[in-house]
């Protein structure tokens, strides 16, 4: 996940990642209070706190904003909408559904695609033109939120042309990975995959909203392959003290943010209200369990200022460390 401003660091939000290690863990995106399972109403995440102003932010030479963040925005609005906050918030949302209309690829091998045109300066190297499987997932469900609220077609279209990136492999230009039996969406196309946990649910709600909005039986089931996928190998993210951030083989294993495993936590909370598996009501107790542990907390506290510090949040600063210079030398 990413951000809606651009923080300098220490216990801030920073432009390529949410409220960082150090921050105050009671920053939280609780579960959405408006979903209703089977229903396109409140998305599955309270995104809330992504629209703190009617007025869609603009990229500027100084500041680049990602695609992804323009979903969340617009998801924000539309949750302000939901919560009895006025039209303007259901205007905004549409406009931040429209910009991703008119930037989003309508033909050639990333036809649906978002394509961020800047290098991502931040632990993963994804090249300097990238697409991510969670901006597609996230423009998918406010777009369908936004076609169910104006009727207007080219929302629904555009909707459905974002999952076509999903269902391509990473080596032929997607972002599908081959999974634990089944299939993994990777919001950083990484060589090897990175599996980022809460950018892969993320990525999966956007079919479940194409299924629902739509009728769309191939959508559901995606959704479903995928949330079965999901549920049986959750644990692939549990260390026993803490949840994984991903499962990139870093010299070390990178630990979630609080904020993170927080999220973790009710991102499964929220699949649980629209695909239960026992594997995700099992997980959540155990990551309950975890951060309620004071002496686990300040391991993940010291093991994730580690991981910081080996490769720091700006990799290209992180190229004069003594990891990555290993790492090139492998």
């Amino acid at each position: 996940m990413r951000p809606n401003n651009d923080w300098d660091g220490r216990g801030k939000r920073t432009l390529a990642g949410e409220p960082g290690f150090f921050s105050s863990s009671r920053v939280t995106q609780p579960v959405g209070v408006h979903v209703r399972p089977e229903e396109l109403a409140g998305y599955y995440i309270d995104l809330r706190l992504k629209a703190e102003g009617l007025q869609r932010p603009h990229s500027s030479p100084r500041q680049w904003i990602p695609f992804v963040y323009h979903a969340q925005w617009g998801l924000g609005a539309y949750e302000r909408h939901l919560a009895g906050q006025g039209e303007a918030w259901l205007e905004a949302a549409v406009d931040a559904a429209m910009h991703l209309v008119q930037r989003q690829e309508k033909r050639g091998p990333h036809a649906g695609a978002w394509i961020d045109d800047r290098p991502l300066p931040h632990t993963y190297d994804v090249g300097p033109r990238w697409i991510s499987a969670m901006t597609q997932g996230e423009a998918a469900s406010l777009l369908m939120r936004v076609y169910v609220a104006s009727g207007e077609d080219l929302f629904a279209e555009a909707a459905l042309l974002a999952l076509r990136p999903l269902g391509i492999p990473q080596a032929a230009g997607g972002l599908r990975t081959k999974f634990g039996g089944g299939f993994f969406l990777e919001e950083y196309p990484t060589d090897p995959p990175s599996h980022v946990l809460n950018g892969g649910i993320f990525a999966l709600w956007g079919y479940y909203d194409v299924a629902l909005g739509l009728a769309d039986a191939d959508a559901r089931r995606e959704f479903d392959e995928g949330v079965d996928t999901l549920a049986k190998n959750i644990h692939h993210w549990d260390t026993g003290v803490w949840t994984r951030y991903d499962l990139y083989p870093f010299l070390i294993t990178n630990l979630a943010s609080p904020f993170y495993h927080r999220l973790h936590i009710d991102q499964l909370r929220a699949m649980q209200l629209i695909a239960p598996r026992p594997e995700f009501v099992a997980a959540v107790e155990r990551f309950e369990h975890y951060r309620a542990s004071r002496v686990r907390r300040m391991r993940a506290f010291a093991h994730k200022a580690l991981f910081r510090a080996l490769i720091p949040r700006n990799r290209l600063l992180g190229r004069r460390t003594p990891f990555n210079r290993r790492r090139r030398r492998d």
